[in-house]
């Protein structure tokens, strides 16, 4: 029972002077030229079908004009995309994704006017 609590207390220490880095403290790196980077494009037109399917809005996707990643347990995408709205005018939108390559699953984390 000893050697138990001296593994708590170990376990306990180690993840004081080691924290796990979280998605807040890493950093974010820019896409190089997104615009010629044909899976940064399917990624963007992905998140406009992904944010039309769960809202109906209508927007159809133009391009990706910019955007940065940073990996962790995948990547994890902030792109900025050009759209048509549902009256045919440009917008600029941000769409926060994470690609699992592994599992081959993409998830939409967030999809809103880019400010």
């Amino acid at each position: 029972m000893k050697i138990f609590g001296l593994l708590v207390v170990m376990a306990a220490a180690f993840a004081v002077a080691y924290p796990i880095a979280t998605s807040a403290q890493l950093s974010w790196y820019p896409i190089g030229d997104p615009m010629n980077e044909p899976h940064v494009q399917e990624l963007g037109a992905w998140a406009v079908a992904e944010h039309v399917k769960q809202v109906h809005d209508g927007i159809k996707f133009s391009k990706v004009v910019s955007g940065e990643e940073q990996s962790d347990a995948g990547v994890k995408y902030h792109l900025i995309i050009e759209a048509l709205n549902s009256g045919g005018e440009q917008g600029r939108y941000e769409a926060i994704l994470i690609e699992e390559v592994r599992s081959y699953t993409r998830t939409l984390i967030s999809f809103s006017p880019a400010k």
